[in-house]
Order: structure tokens, then C-alpha cells, then sequence
């Protein structure tokens, strides 16, 4: 696909033109309409075989009787033929619901090895896995995935009759634990007597070094209450991620990690991402202490004690977020191979529009200010966007967006936007990706409602926000997909590590409300593949952006001189220039009302080797910097002087001295004392959610 790019300032940065949000391994065959293949959720190996062997080159669909409804409303957006594929095994009943489904009889599958063959009729490498053991039969999978090979699932007995391969041309046989192993003349047959074998196989067979882990507990099938069974889609994910398979064996968040790290670390890996498949029940999340309710603050109405963080944050640590995280969840199985078909299949539509819902409520003046511009800077770039505030923000204008928008950023009381419950919004189309800035909008129905209906990717929170840091979050959102043309795992990173690093200024300010902006860095979280990239088409901006570059032992960072234009919403002002960056940091003059907010410089980059942090460049300005190991990025918000009201930060280049030692920067210098016309800046208590 063709992405035209533009140079933007005299670093030279490009952009690209056309970042596609984009989940498949091949290109969709639209014009010969392959036929939609729907298998029994439950038959774990039939649906192995057809979710590898089909489901990259055409839609594969996992069939629960409790979910026809999602399956018909699928099968009506594909517009395509249908074929059941059933065993002797499978109920009647179930049998006949797919059958009506379909509107022709299921074919019968009897024969897993025959039924391999049609799947992969010009394989070379088998993998043999036994289909009664879940776990080795999802490893198999996964090194079939890697390998290019059949997966044969067979009778799991190592003592049972070996499968008879007649009629196969194999050079190499894989056979894991628990399989018995063929005789195939003229192949090679290679016993793999443990996980641990399987998986080095499989990664040496992927050819390259990863960029993705991918991560599922088999446990997730087990249970009496509606397990999701989400690994049974995990080797398809793999093998359209081109990654490896990690199998964790305990849900708890510090036993994850830890397996996941070892992984990385026994096979030398240097992923950038990791995407976990699993609900909070097979890949629970970090449980952190409410930072605000530890620091004395208010408890959020019917809210938890606790933040839900993500896996591999590392904010809760106070560090910086170092890897690219989504997470794949879906109610079950087949609600979420009905997802990923469309992701892999229906593919994003051609809506590139920008909506943004906010303020609702007429509360939170101090967030719209932040969101008009963010409006301001998209447009900037050439994107089209569209913004509504206050009382324009009715069901029918959330109905149209949901339906219009290829991108939907909702941004106020989380009660506003309710999907078709108690007389809620009913829509049949919703944005590939939704940004749901508001309270606890991750414990909801509504983003259940929005992966059913076709939305690929959200963005939201397990906890209260305050309206400054949520819609600061936004925006550096935005800074990182536009600017930096970063997939959306990335930028989510970034836009946490944004926050991080304005909680960490405010403390060095002495700033009580620092907790509120720690709790949305802790909050905000990625359902979706963190490899996609929305459909945003950018154009060179009409203004040049503030713009940062390593240039040997330093930060270049330029700050141009021309400004968005001003945004006003009742006592707040905003008019940075643009990628100046905004928080809840605010500016007055004396005992007049007005408040300006506080312009910041946020930059992402590689770090070169030996290096840790990055200093201040002159008196009167506060730098910090943040270095995520791993991946060896630095994070560095810079705050210039400029501390009154009117004041406007100085325009030039300015050089951020690099160093390997943090010690090495010194005490923060403080600001050259202010006019006496003016009073120092300080920060207001502002009401927000």
C-alpha cells in the first residue's frame, strides 16, 4: 500500500501520509467472496485446524448456541456464502442452529488427518499434537503457525496406533509430548519431549527476531462461570502477528510477567510489543492503591479503592512504561472470532474523520480548553475533524458520530454515552477505534457493545479521570500517532508516559494535586492489537511544530514561534504552538480571573547508548526525563520559562545536554524571578472528573 509523506521542519521528519489501522497478513480477497467457515466453539481441535489453516486467507467464525445473534449480524456484514463444519460429536441441537445459520446442511468431518490434508494439500512440514491435551495442542498450533506446517491433531496416547499419512508428501514431522510419532518415509521425525523444546522450535522457525509476544493462559477454558476461552484464537493471532506464543500457567499479574520476561530473556528477544489474549480472568491486571484516596483526596462516586494497570506498565513502579500493550478481550470465544475475523477480513471501512464528544455535562471548562486544542492541532496536520461541546452533545449527534466517525473520542461523565441500555444509543456500525476519555469506562458494557458492532481498538479506563489529565492525555495521543507515526500500542505508551512525567514535575513543584494526574497515567489502557495504526491521512502542517532530534551528546529541540490559535472556555485560555503540549498546570495574574494553561515540550527518542537522562538546557527551565530500559527510549518533558500570564515561551533552538548519570544534571534550576506586574505561577484547584 502506498504511503505518500511529507517533510515537516528542518530535521526533516516525516510523516506518513495514509496510517492504515490494519490487522491482516494478507490482503482480503473481496472479489471472490471465499466462503465464511463457522466451527463449534468447543470442539478445540477441529477449531485449531480451521482457525490456522483458514482463518488468515479467509473469515473463521467459532459457533456458540448463546451467541447466534453476534454470528448473524457477522455473517450479514460479510455478505458471504456459509460453510458449518461439524463432527460426529457435535449436539444435534447445536448441529441444527448452525445449519439454519448456514442454509445448507454441515459438512461432516470424521477424519482429522483426511481434513488436513484439504487444509494444507501441499505441505512439507507436519506438526503432530495431541488433541486431548488443550495446551499442547495451542503450542502445536502456534509452531505449525511458525513452521508453514499442517497441525495434525491425533488421539493424545504416546501408546496409541501412530495416524496413518498416506498419501502426504512430508520431508519433516514435528511430533509433541504426549503424541505418537509416525512412520513417514523419506521424512525426518523430530520428537519434542517438552514445552520448553517446542517453544525453541518455534521461534528458531519464525526466521526472524520478533517484534510481538504474544501471551494466553490455556486455564481460560476451564471454570463454571462463562470461561472465555480467548486462547483458543491465540495461535492465530500469533501467526498473524508473526510472533511466538507464551502459554502462562497462573493469572496473576507479577507470576505473568515474570514467565513472559523469562521467556525473553532465555531466547535473547528485544520485543517492542506485547499483546496479551485473555480477560481479567486469565490475565488479571496490577491492583494499585487509589493514589488520590492515599493522598487524602475524594473517593470517586460508586468507585473502587483500587486502579486496575495494565500488564507491563511498570507505572506503578513510578517507571516509565518501556513496551507497546493491547490486549484482545471479548465476552467468549466466538464473540471474539467474530472480532478478529473482521479485523482480518471486513477490514476498516473508509471513514477517516475524527469525532470528538466532550463535555457534555458543561463542567469540566478546564479539559474542553485542552480538547479545542487538540481540535486546533489536527487540523493543523490536514485531518478532518469534527468537535461537539456542552449541550450540542445530544443522543442524536453520539448516534451520528458512532455511525460516521472512523475515529470517535468521547471525553466527559461516562453515563452520557450509554450503548442500548435503560433507552441508550442503538447503533449497527461503531468507529474502527474509540478513545473513551471518561470514568471507569472500561468497566462498562459499552466497549462490549462497540467490538460486537465492529470497533477494533479502545482506548479507555479502569478508574476515575480528572477532565485536565484525561484530555492531556488525548492529545499526546494524537502527538504520537500524527507526529511520530507511531501504531497505537506506542502511542498509548507515550501518552501514559506523559502523564508519568508531568506527575513526577508536579511533585518537584511542590503541587498537591499531583496524585490525579498519576491515577490517569495508571488508568488508561489499549483493547486491541498494539501494532495497528488508524486511518488518519495527515498533510504537511500549516504550522510548524515544535520539534526535538538527538544530535550526538544532546537534545535538539526547536520551538517555533507561530501559535495555534487561542482557545477559550470560560475562565481558561490555551494557544500553544503546535506539539506544545498541556497538562493541568495553569498560570494567573494576580486576582483576576483569568487562567492561561501552562505550555510544555514532550519528546520521545531513541537513547544512545550510555546514556540515562537528559538535562536542562538553561536557567529557569525543568526537565524530566524518563529511560525505559528495554527498548531503550527516553521520555523527556521539558518546562521553559515563561511563568506569567501573557509571557509567551521563548522561540529558538535549544540544546538538552545528555548524560549517562542523573546525578550528572544537577538541581533543577529555578525560574529567574517574574516582573513585578505579575505573581508567580502557581497551580489552581480546577473541578474535573
Amino acid at each position: 500500500m502506498r504511503t505518500p509523506t511529507a517533510v515537516i521542519g528542518r530535521f526533516g521528519r516525516r510523516i506518513a501520509g495514509a496510517l492504515l489501522l490494519s490487522f491482516a497478513v494478507a490482503s482480503p480477497l473481496r472479489a471472490e467472496l471465499s466462503p465464511l467457515q463457522i466451527v463449534p466453539a468447543d470442539d478445540a481441535a477441529l477449531a485449531s485446524m480451521v482457525l490456522l489453516g483458514a482463518g488468515t486467507s479467509r473469515p473463521v467464525v467459532l459457533f456458540d448456541p448463546q451467541d447466534v445473534e453476534v454470528l448473524r449480524r457477522f455473517a450479514a456484514e460479510a455478505g458471504r456464502p456459509i460453510d458449518c463444519l461439524v463432527r460426529a460429536g457435535t449436539p444435534s441441537a447445536a448441529r441444527a442452529l448452525l445449519e439454519a445459520e448456514a442454509g445448507r446442511p454441515c459438512t461432516r468431518i470424521d477424519d482429522l488427518i483426511a481434513f488436513a490434508h484439504q487444509l494444507w494439500p501441499q505441505a512439507r512440514t507436519a506438526v503432530i499434537a495431541p488433541a486431548t491435551n488443550y495446551d499442547t495442542l495451542l503450542r502445536g498450533a502456534a509452531l505449525a503457525a511458525a513452521a508453514g506446517a499442517a497441525l495434525l491433531p491425533v488421539a493424545g496416547d504416546a501408546a496409541a496406533p501412530p495416524p496413518g499419512l498416506d498419501g502426504w508428501s512430508l520431508d519433516l514431522v514435528y511430533v509433541l509430548p504426549g503424541a505418537p510419532a509416525p512412520k513417514v518415509p523419506g521424512a525426518h521425525v523430530v520428537r519434542l519431549k517438552s514445552p520448553a523444546a517446542v517453544d525453541k522450535v518455534a521461534l528458531r522457525r519464525l526466521g526472524e527476531a520478533p517484534h510481538t509476544v504474544v501471551v494466553a493462559n490455556p486455564r481460560d477454558r476451564e471454570g463454571l462461570f462463562s470461561p472465555s476461552s480467548l486462547s483458543l484464537l491465540a495461535p492465530l493471532i500469533a501467526a498473524a502477528q508473526r510472533a511466538p506464543l507464551v502459554l502462562v500457567d497462573d493469572s496473576t499479574a507479577d507470576t505473568v510477567e515474570a514467565e513472559v520476561q523469562r521467556f525473553i530473556d532465555t531466547h535473547g528477544l528485544t520485543p517492542t510489543h506485547i499483546y496479551l489474549v485473555g480477560d481479567e480472568r486469565a490475565l488479571r491486571s496490577h491492583r494499585v492503591p487509589d493514589p488520590v484516596l492515599q493522598a487524602g483526596g475524594p473517593e470517586a462516586l460508586g468507585g473502587d479503592r483500587d486502579v486496575r494497570v495494565e500488564l507491563f506498565s511498570e507505572l506503578q513502579h513510578g517507571r516509565p512504561q518501556d513496551y507497546a500493550v493491547g490486549r484482545f478481550v471479548a465476552e467468549s470465544a466466538a464473540r471474539g472470532s467474530v472480532t478478529l475475523a473482521r479485523q482480518l477480513h471486513i477490514g476498516l471501512g473508509t471513514g477517516e474523520r475524527v469525532l470528538i464528544l466532550s463535555n457534555a455535562d458543561q463542567e469540566f471548562a478546564l479539559g474542553e480548553t485542552i480538547s479545542r486544542t487538540t481540535v486546533s492541532e489536527l487540523r493543523n496536520l490536514g485531518v478532518k475533524v469534527g468537535a461537539q461541546y456542552g449541550d450540542a452533545v445530544t443522543p442524536a449527534a453520539i448516534h451520528d458520530a458512532l455511525e460516521q466517525a472512523g475515529v470517535l473520542v468521547w471525553e466527559g461523565h461516562a453515563r452520557d454515552l450509554t450503548l442500548e441500555e435503560r433507552g441508550g444509543v442503538a447503533v449497527e456500525r461503531t468507529p474502527p477505534l474509540v478513545v473513551l476519555q471518561g470514568c471507569y469506562t472500561l468497566d462498562r458494557s459499552d466497549p462490549f457493545i462497540l467490538l460486537e458492532r465492529g470497533t477494533q481498538a479502545i482506548v479507555a479506563t479502569s478508574a476515575a479521570i480528572y477532565s485536565s489529565s484525561g484530555t492531556a492525555f488525548a492529545r499526546a495521543l494524537f502527538d504520537s500517532l500524527l507526529y511520530d507515526a507511531t501504531d497505537l500500542g506506542t502511542a498509548v505508551r507515550n501518552a501514559r508516559n506523559y502523564l508519568l512525567a508531568v506527575t513526577e514535575l508536579k511533585k518537584r513543584r511542590k503541587h498537591s494535586d499531583w496524585p490525579k494526574t498519576y491515577r490517569a497515567a495508571l488508568a488508561f489502557a489499549l483493547w486491541g492489537d498494539p501494532s495497528a495504526r488508524p486511518a488518519l491521512p495527515v498533510q504537511p502542517p500549516k504550522l510548524s511544530p515544535a520539534q526535538w532530534q538527538v544530535d550526538g551528546a544532546a537534545l535538539d529541540l526547536a520551538i517555533p514561534k507561530k501559535r495555534l490559535k487561542v482557545s477559550t472556555v470560560d475562565r481558561y485560555s490555551a494557544a500553544p504552538v503546535p506539539r506544545g503540549m498541556l497538562s493541568g498546570l495553569i498560570l494567573r495574574d494576580g486576582d483576576r480571573p483569568e487562567r492561561e494553561l501552562k505550555e510544555l515540550f514532550y519528546g520521545v527518542l531513541p537513547a544512545p547508548a550510555d546514556v540515562s537522562a537528559a538535562c536542562a538546557p538553561a536557567l529557569g527551565w525543568e526537565v524530566v526525563s524518563l529511560l525505559a530500559p528495554h527498548t531503550r527510549t527516553l521520555f523527556v518533558l521539558a518546562r521553559p520559562e515563561g511563568d506569567t500570564i501573557g509571557r509567551a515561551t521563548p522561540a529558538g533552538d535549544f540544546q538538552l545536554p545528555l548524560v549517562a548519570d542523573p546525578a550528572r544534571c544537577g538541581t533543577p534550576a529555578q525560574a529567574p524571578p517574574p516582573p513585578a506586574t505579575a505573581t508567580p505561577a502557581r497551580r489552581v484547584s480546577v473541578r474535573g472528573h
